[in-house]
């Protein structure tokens, strides 16, 4: 089973269409549909903002489904100059920009190589590398920079590290792939939020539609 996971509805939208249904409901008040997508069994949600909020969704849905593949999609900034609104990222590690440790250390957390690989003859044209995450909307130039010379990433989100984090500690494969909405700009954002917020989620679905995941 893949547990598909989106911020917003509209994130998950081309997934959730798809979906032969077998079940939906709600676990944390959050909806989910469970069907059936080309050979795989699929559970799909919405509705977490932030670190937290992803992590205790994560958390719920693997205990009560047991999915042995888990795919965040949606939306996130470019901290690499060379993306550009509409550009695919696919995470190959994580990294949690706003976390402070007493020790000084830097913990980078792999996605799942697996994953990618099964993903490799369709990711012509993505980019492949580290994502940041934190609890703030990157908005302006420095803080863009700033982060980027910190963390090494080529996006930055509000939500994959934190279920990378949940994702490895239930060994339980992980992999975001995400949409470039905005160069760390607000401005930006909201002119292409609309276009562009399921545009990774019909990506995934030309994988799983075709293709045994788990």
């Amino acid at each position: 089973m893949i547990l598909v996971l989106g911020v917003f509805e509209i994130e998950i939208d081309p997934i959730r269409r798809q979906l032969h249904l077998l079940e939906a409901g709600q676990l944390l008040e959050r909806p989910f549909s469970r069907g059936v997508i080309g050979p795989n069994e699929v559970v799909v949600t919405y509705g977490f903002v932030g670190k937290v909020e992803s992590a205790m969704v994560t958390q719920a849905f693997i205990d009560r489904f047991h999915p042995k593949a888990v795919i965040f999609t949606g939306a996130a900034g470019a901290l690499s100059t060379f993306l550009q609104p509409g550009d695919i990222v696919i995470g190959d590690e994580y990294f949690e920009y706003d976390l402070g440790r007493r020790d000084g250390k830097v913990e980078i957390i792999e996605g799942s190589v697996r994953l990618i690989e099964k993903m490799e003859d369709h990711i012509k044209g993505a980019f492949v590398g580290r994502i940041a995450t934190g609890d703030s909307f990157v908005d302006n130039d420095e803080m863009r920079e700033k982060i980027r010379r910190l963390t090494r990433s080529i996006a930055v989100d509000m939500d994959s590290a934190a279920i990378a984090k949940v994702c490895r500690e239930n060994k339980v494969d992980f992999v975001s792939i995400k949409t470039i909405t905005n160069r760390c700009n607000v401005e930006e954002f909201q002119r292409n939020y609309q276009k562009y917020a399921g545009k990774s989620a019909a990506f995934l679905l030309g994988i799983i539609d075709h293709h045994f995941i788990e």
